[in-house]
């Protein structure tokens, strides 16, 4: 090992509760994405994507049709795609904000919070659930966790929505810039908590007792106390997320038995903390090219390909196992806190010499400590940055007003969601629909009664299309991958994969079981913009991850929402 290189060891990532103990770290398999041939041009189909969580998945005897055209879209049939935002901490989290949430007298760091609003609005998030660490945030007085005076653009337009008593606020609608936010233009914020996985989203008040904020959805935790915890959170108004999903003192079969409406299946800090644990100096190394103050490439933006080729899987795991006995919303957790800094290891020594020459950017930052400012001066934990990598989209039907926060919480509840990697593009087009006899129509999320004559119909996205930030323009090198899994309490079974984009599969079902689409994408459509770092775009990475459609007939069938 070079001298010096140990350095490399004190990038600092703070989570958790101060009250609850240190996150673990497990160590995984993460070699969950697959190098595809085909950057030369060859085909790659065979060996793309390959999912570890499957590993033992069986052979399924399926005939799948290839047609000319598919049913509508959801845009086509006129739903609308709302961004959401879980997992998402503000200045009454002790650990946001650079550890300076709060101030001497208690108050809340405006800066921060405004840099936080901000971002909503131009990253078009049209509701954001905050999740602030318990012990900051039930000490204040409800309506003050929304920060109704600390406005986004344009000023002194934040509109409370109040409880039944007309008095209590439970919520903040702030209006954006034109062309930003939600469908009309502004932002949604609801009021959460994260402790040790127990996760409320959207809760009306606070919880009563309050002491029910400490209660952790662990292996020991004396299920009686869940059972106060989540029949509380309902009476609040919200529903019980779990953060962290991926760690090792949470069970499936937890989730299985507990009133969970929701659980992450990706997570911001998690992906962070697995590359400390599995990939360090390598993955600090190929930190090097995005830390140059003034260079145009590679797009500080893309950043976010360090980090997805080590992916904690396990999260994704549980929730397939979850989701397969019982309807569970998945979802991307943000977990963004404003607080990724380096320590400055090599500052009064010559320890980090040896580097310099090769990695003179890292040895900077290592000096120097502190965030990690990227040539855009933005800095690589902000809130744009990591809204911009992954959030998760809404689907809200016809006829039904986006606008209106509850609309849009039924939906997300009620599984017609998806999460996506959006620092790769825009995925147009992916759907997952099952069609029944009598032109009945089931969209993602829906547990449908299984008929005869019952038809799964699976959608790629198109070529990925730039989003606003992006610099590229044209997603033609890119490579898709897409599969569809039958999620089966014994493991999730792989049906079908295919690699054209745009393209509709239809499967017939003629027996219970539930179904997701996972979408894997190789962004050879990115290496211009990677610059230094383009062998990074020749990697596949997750992409899309779907909620699931369920078909119920005479298979078991436990839990409800």
């Amino acid at each position: 090992m070079k001298p010096g290189l140990i350095a490399l060891s004190l990038l600092l990532v703070a989570c958790g509760d101060a009250s609850s103990p240190p996150d673990t770290i497990d160590t995984l398999d993460t070699a969950d994405t697959r190098e595809l041939d085909g950057a030369d041009g060859s085909d790659g189909a065979d060996t793309a994507a390959n999912d570890d969580t499957a590993s033992d998945a069986r052979d399924v005897d399926v005939q799948a049709d290839t047609g000319p055209a598919g049913p509508p879209t959801a845009a086509e049939l006129g739903f609308t795609e709302v961004r959401l935002i879980a997992h998402l901490h503000s200045a009454y989290s002790h650990d946001a904000c650079d550890n300076q949430g709060l101030d001497a007298d208690g108050n809340p760091n405006a800066t921060c919070v405004q840099r936080m609003k901000r971002a909503l609005c131009t990253e078009r998030i049209g509701l954001a659930f905050m999740t602030d660490h318990p012990s900051f945030m039930r000490e204040q007085p409800f309506g003050d966790l929304l920060y109704a005076d600390l406005v986004a653009a344009p000023p002194g337009d934040d509109r409370l929505l109040l409880g039944e008593d007309g008095v209590t606020p439970w919520g903040v609608r702030f209006a954006c810039d034109v062309g930003e936010g939600g469908p009309d233009g502004r932002v949604t914020l609801l009021v959460g908590f994260e402790g040790t996985h127990t996760m409320p989203l959207g809760i009306r008040r606070h919880l009563d007792p309050i002491s029910l904020t400490s209660v952790s959805f662990t292996e020991d935790t004396d299920p009686a106390d869940l059972r106060a915890l989540t029949t509380e959170v309902r009476s609040a108004g919200g529903h019980v997320a779990i953060a962290h999903s991926e760690e090792s003192d949470i069970s499936a079969q937890r989730l299985i038995d507990h009133d969970v409406a929701a659980m992450e299946l990706y997570n911001f800090h998690a992906n962070f903390k697995e590359v400390l644990g599995t990939g360090l100096a390598t993955a600090l190394i190929r930190l090097e090219d995005f830390l140059d103050p003034v260079a145009s490439l590679p797009d500080p933006n893309l950043t976010a390909l360090v980090m997805l080729d080590i992916f904690p899987v396990e999260a994704l795991r549980k929730w397939r196992e979850v989701a397969a006995h019982r309807p569970i919303t998945a979802f991307a957790g943000s977990d963004v806190h404003e607080n990724v800094s380096f320590e400055p290891a090599c500052k009064d020594t010559d320890a980090c010499d040896g580097l310099a020459e090769t990695y003179p950017n890292l040895v900077d930052y290592l000096k120097i400590g502190g965030p990690i400012w990227q040539a855009d001066g933005q800095r690589l934990d902000g809130y744009s940055r990591i809204f911009r990598w992954v959030q998760n989209r809404v689907l809200v039907a016809p006829g039904v007003d986006p606008n209106v926060p509850q609309n849009v919480e039924n939906a997300f509840f009620a599984g017609a969601a998806y999460s996506v990697f959006e620092v790769l593009g825009e995925p147009r087009g992916v759907s997952l629909v099952a069609l029944g006899a009598n032109d009945s129509r089931f969209d993602l999320g829906a547990s449908a009664p299984l008929t005869a004559g019952m038809t799964l119909w699976a959608r790629s996205p198109d070529l990925p299309q730039p989003t606003r930030f992006a610099r590229w323009t044209d997603g033609t090198l890119a490579k898709i991958e897409s599969v569809l899994w039958r999620l089966d309490p014994t493991g999730p079974v792989e049906v079908l994969r295919w690699s054209e984009p745009g393209t509709w599969k239809s499967l017939p079902i003629t027996t219970p079981g539930v179904y997701h689409l996972e979408v894997w994408l190789t962004p050879l459509h990115l290496a211009s913009e990677l610059g230094p770092a383009a062998p990074l775009a020749e990697t596949a990475y997750r992409w899309v991850e779907t909620n699931a459609i369920r078909f119920i007939g005479l298979m078991p069938f436990s839990g409800a929402r």
